[in-house]
């Protein structure tokens, strides 16, 4: 049922979550190339553009199996952990219970501390690793960790980062554990399945809303800061409130800065900086008239030599001499007979005239020319003139006052009048002395104007020649220079203009101010790349908020938190209760509550049962430690497969009641799954091998010590630790050959210190061999309890002689425990001796057993 409902939830949601929670199916742990693609999806989705991708997730995605199991078999390779140093591994047997004893600072909360670090402990009891504080050596941090996955050998290596996901399960209990639920709130550590699959769906959320913030964070920002000099204008106050809806033809508008703006920035600060505005406006009108003027001219110049007076000007000019030529072939018939040649030329009709003008004028004044009477005389030789002579003058007469001569005359007068009304064209230095005066400075123009006026007059040079329009080529009437001219001019009148009105008002504050949003818009134009970027980049991050929008875990919390109170809440509480019961704390006033979900973390706490006080405040020392062990145990024992359980000095505060209750405890989960317990407290082993023999569990005991190297050191398991005919067969064969070879070898001087300590430890395990074996192992130190069941009728077969070997055997060699007299030491026994007393010991024990 919850299968199926949690299926239909999920289709309910984002596109991205799906494809999440359907790749969170097929592999546990997404890596971050997987989230960095979930976060493209996110955007994808929230811009509208999510592509076709299969969201649906299948039936029974939800019946997931719980993880596999895990046994932690050695820790080795440790370096830079504290002052771990170990040479060999930390090799945790194959029971299902492991001790790993030793003194303080042997290094057992080092190990605890890494392993904390490698199976991902809670955050709160997790704390720093520090390397040896103690040495000026900096050791890089490293570690090996072999362990078995579902019977299958597996290693990790690990770097001084990170954490080993197979080892998740591992838990751990120490001191720093009693934060946990105690007086704050925490996260069950284990959840069902389906909770875990939340968690995780949860955390690529998180995940990916964190790679979103880092894209957000990437999109740096190359806005370029506004100048002082800009700030307030209207520029200014839109680039302000640019956001990720400004249109780009807003950006367009605010960001383009023409020609026309340039001039009227210029126009502008040369008006703020004008001291006298009246004869600003009088220069500017002056510039006009002269570009006027000049316009006006060269429009004259073009007119008078324009194509059609031009072509007027050969018409008149060809008609001139077609009447000329009429008024000479008259002339011939006229002056056939003439005695001379040139008469009837220009030369003589000059002559001519002049004479006509010397009769009327001055030899017959008032009478016609000729003046043919009977006096009549030539004008110039003074003879009198003959008939024939009065009948050719009057005939020269006749042909000169004649229509032919007359239209000759006429024709050849227009022509000239026509030529000699072409203008005049200016010189260089007078047309650049006119261009300065209109204040024209643009070379294009003055080039323009230059040629224009080169044509005309190479035109006016060439047309009195030309015979025929064919050569007369053509002109530009409308060039456009005069045009550009024309919007100089233009110019100069609105220049005068504004001038006249500064003038006429103060207005300085108000040109200032259209000075200064004239220059923030040039400043937007240089920048419009800039600020184009910045909107995009706005835009951008638009995007990225509302893709974050859909990564919020609310809804994935609150579903958390539905399924949470049915498959954990209520068996956690219910869990927590029986352990109090177990370890017999029951009647501590204590009640562990659900308090909240938050981001899907379904949290817990511990209270008092009846008061308002915190459990810190009201608790011992003990009885705070026996209600953590418990919430740890409910916590942990609710996962559905064995998990490692690791203890740092687990009974620490606690009495000799609460100290059994726990090793009871211990042994019984350790019947289900491995327990590994650090301790330096012999009491504590020895109570676990006695209720570990209950469950038919035989523990391993792992010894480590303090070298001269570091700590760490796994050595020999102490005697005391061991079972007497082990004890006892490892000084025969181990100890005994060693020492042997030392005399042999080194002499006395070396063996002696070793003989000394196996004669110690030979004492010690004579007192182990009376307490397990004379007296059956009823009764032994470091023990509460007297063990009479199936044992005690065995004290019936010890006899005098037994009591008198042990006696004698506990005398000897306690006097090596002693310090020697000078004048009568006594002397170490010889490896002869030893040898002899132990396979008496070894004989003993062998009769002994079989009584």
């Amino acid at each position: 049922m919850i299968s199926s409902t949690t299926t239909e939830w999920l289709t309910q949601r984002p596109k991205w979550l799906q494809v999440a929670a359907k790749r969170l199916l097929a592999s546990s742990n997404l890596n971050d190339a997987a989230i960095s693609e979930l976060a493209v999806l996110c955007q994808q989705e929230a811009n509208n553009e999510f592509p076709d991708i299969d969201c649906s997730i299948p039936s029974g995605a939800f019946d997931i199996h719980d993880s596999e199991e895990i046994r932690l078999c050695s820790i080795s390779e440790v370096a830079g952990v504290n002052k771990l140093a170990p040479r060999k591994p930390l090799d945790l047997g194959n029971s299902n219970i492991a001790v790993v004893y030793g003194q303080n600072g042997s290094g057992k909360s080092g190990y605890v501390r890494l392993l904390k670090h490698i199976c991902g402990a809670r955050d709160c009891i997790r704390g720093q690793l520090h390397n040896n504080v103690f040495s000026t050596e900096e050791v890089a941090q490293k570690a090996k960790i072999s362990f078995l996955k579902s019977s299958s050998p597996a290693e990790h290596e690990w770097s001084g980062q990170g954490i080993c996901d197979d080892l998740c399960s591992v838990d751990i209990f120490d001191t720093s554990f009693g934060r946990v639920f105690m007086g704050s709130e925490d996260e069950v550590s284990y959840e069902p399945p389906v909770l875990s699959f939340f968690s995780r769906l949860i955390d690529v959320c998180e995940r990916v809303a964190s790679k979103l913030d880092a894209d957000a964070g990437a999109l740096k920002s190359k806005m370029p800061s506004i100048p002082n000099s800009h700030v307030g204008s209207t520029g200014a106050v839109w680039v302000e409130k640019l956001s990720a809806k400004t249109p780009t033809d807003e950006v367009e508008a605010h960001c383009s800065f023409t020609l026309e703006n340039e001039t009227e920035l210029q126009d502008l600060q040369k008006r703020i900086s004008e001291k006298s505005p009246a004869e600003k406006a009088k220069q500017f009108r002056t510039k006009k008239s002269h570009a006027d003027g000049l316009v006006n001219d060269v429009q004259t110049y073009l007119n008078q030599l324009s194509d059609d007076n031009c072509k007027r000007i050969i018409a008149a000019k060809k008609k001139s001499i077609l009447k000329i030529s009429a008024a000479e072939t008259a002339a011939k018939d006229v002056f056939s007979g003439a005695k001379i040649e040139g008469v009837g030329s220009e030369i003589w009709k000059e002559l001519w005239s002049a004479a006509r003008k010397y009769s009327e004028e001055t030899a017959y004044t008032g009478q016609e020319f000729p003046h043919v009477q009977d006096d009549s005389v030539c004008l110039l030789c003074h003879q009198p003139l003959s008939e024939e002579a009065k009948q050719r003058f009057t005939s020269f007469e006749s042909y000169i006052k004649g229509e032919t001569q007359k239209q000759a005359t006429d024709a050849a007068r227009d022509a000239k009048q026509a030529i000699d009304a072409l203008p005049d064209i200016p010189s260089a230095e007078a047309l650049k002395t006119k261009i300065d005066a209109a204040g024209i400075e643009n070379q294009d123009i003055i080039k323009a104007l230059n040629d224009t006026l080169t044509t005309l007059q190479g035109r006016k040079s060439k047309v009195p020649s030309l015979d025929s329009e064919d050569s007369l080529g053509s002109t530009n009437q409308s060039p456009e220079w005069i045009k550009e001219i024309g919007k100089i001019s233009q110019g100069y009148e609105g220049s005068a203009k504004k001038y006249e009105e500064d003038a006429a008002k103060d207005n300085r504050a108000e040109l200032q101010g259209k000075l200064k949003n004239l220059q923030a818009k040039k400043w937007l134009a240089e920048q419009k790349t800039a600020i184009q970027e910045e909107v995009n980049r706005l835009q951008a991050l638009d995007r990225i908020q509302e893709a974050k929008k859909k990564t919020n875990s609310r809804s994935l919390s609150t579903k958390k938190g539905e399924l949470a109170e049915a498959l954990i809440t209520d068996a956690f509480v219910q869990r927590f209760n029986d352990e109090l019961k177990a370890l017999g704390a029951s009647r501590l006033k204590v009640k562990l509550i659900k308090s909240k979900v938050s981001k899907g973390k379904v949290l817990h706490t511990l209270q008092l049962d009846g008061a308002a006080h915190n459990l810190n405040e009201v608790l011992s020392e003990g009885e705070n430690r026996i209600v953590s062990i418990a919430a740890f145990l409910a916590d942990v024992t609710g996962r559905t497969y064995p998990a490692p359980f690791v203890f740092d000095d687990p009974i620490s505060s606690l009495d000799q009641d609460y100290e059994e209750a726990v090793v009871q405890r211990l042994c019984a989960i350790a019947s289900e799954r491995q327990v590994i317990i650090f301790t330096h407290r012999l009491s504590l082993l020895g109570m676990v091998q006695d209720y570990a023999k209950k469950v038919a569990i035989e523990p391993e005991i792992i010894c480590i010590r303090e070298e001269s190297w570091g700590t760490g050191e796994p050595g020999d398991t102490p005697l005391f630790a061991k079972k007497p005919d082990k004890a006892l067969n490892q000084l025969i064969n181990d100890r005994l050959s060693k020492a042997k070879k030392l005399l042999n070898e080194h002499g006395k001087e070396v063996y002696e210190p070793y003989a000394k300590a196996l004669c110690s430890d030979f004492r010690i395990l004579l007192e182990r061999m009376i307490e397990c074996e004379l007296v059956a192992d009823v009764v032994q130190r470091y023990r509460r309890a007297i063990n009479t069941m199936g044992k005690i009728g065995n004290l019936a077969k010890i006899s005098e002689a037994d009591c008198s070997y042990f006696d004698d055997l506990m005398t000897k060699y306690s006097r090596y425990e002693h310090s020697q007299p000078l004048e009568a030491p006594v002397p170490l026994p010889e490896p002869d001796e030893l040898e002899t007393d132990f396979n008496a010991l070894k004989k003993w024990q062998e009769v002994f057993k079989s009584r």
